[in-house]
This record gives C-alpha cells, structure tokens and sequence, in this order.
C-alpha cells in the first residue's frame, strides 16, 4: 500500500492517536498511512495541526515518563529460558531510566557536573608522600651527595630530630 498525500480526518485521527500512544513519526505515519514526508510539509504549512501533534508529543511524553518510572522502580518481567523452552521469569530493573527520571526531577542533585552542596566551604590541601623518594633524598644527603638545603622543609625538619632512622 502506497503512502496517501492528502490528509484525511480519519487519518490524522490515526496518525495523532500513534503519537499520543509514544510511536515515532514513522510509526505514525504506517498506523495512519501517510507519507512521511507529508506529514512534515503539513505541519508547517498548517498551524492547527503542528498544535495538534506538539499536544499529542506532550501527552505521549507523559506516557513514557510514566513507563520510565515504571520500569526503574518496579521492574519488569523477563522470560527466562532453558533448553529452548520458557522455564519462568526473572525481574528486572532499569538504572539507566530511573537514573534518567532522577536527572529530569531532580537535575540540581543528579545532573553531571553536580557540585555537592557545602554549609562550610573551605579548602583543603591533600600532601601525597612518596615514601621511596622521601627515603631516597634522605639517603643522598647522609651520603653527602646532596646538600641538605635542597631537601623540603618537612624532610629537613625529619633529619633535625634525634631519631631520624626513617
């Protein structure tokens, strides 16, 4: 069956209601036999129906909103076969799509670059040590092969204590 040019009520019927159900266009437009590239033309030359087909995205986006939260938070049921045959099911949850629904409700707390929030921000300064080089600049100076000078405060104040064994 060839794709119909002309809009019909009874095919804009099927074509808003595939839409409305969460289909994409090109599902839209095989349940109302449009064609594809009519239906494009049509909602921009025709303000009444682009209206007709945004309010049919927004209801199917409430639809899928609802079967994202569906899915994340109760599960769905997955066939679970055994030598070819259905043996039961398994539950199964999507992190990928309650993940997603956290971002859209909450995107201050789940978005990507999130910075946790702080009541007392202050800086802090992380000293990485590398032991084998610490011991290392330590050995050269007992060795007089570097002056003590050129070792870091921290290691210089280690060589001025009585036990500096380390």
């Amino acid at each position: 069956m060839s794709a119909k040019s002309t809009r019909t009520p009874e095919g804009d019927a099927k074509f808003l209601a595939a839409l409305e159900n969460g289909h994409p266009v090109r599902g839209a437009c095989e349940a109302s036999g449009y064609s594809r590239s009519c239906v494009y033309r049509w909602r921009q030359e025709d303000e009444a129906f682009d209206r007709l087909w945004r309010r049919a995205l927004f209801i199917a986006g409430d639809l899928l909103e609802e079967e994202a939260d569906r899915r994340g938070r109760d599960g769905y049921d997955e066939p679970v076969y055994f030598q070819g045959e259905e043996r039961g099911a398994k539950r199964k949850y999507s992190d990928g799509l309650l993940l997603a629904r956290l971002k859209a409700i909450r995107p201050d707390d789940y978005r990507e670059r999130a910075v946790a929030p702080s009541i007392n921000q202050q800086n802090v300064t992380v000293i990485v040590r590398d032991f084998d080089t610490e011991a290392a600049l330590l050995r050269l100076v007992a060795e007089n092969k570097m002056p003590e000078s050129d070792l870091p405060p921290r290691l210089r104040a280690r060589l001025a204590k009585p036990d500096n064994k380390s």
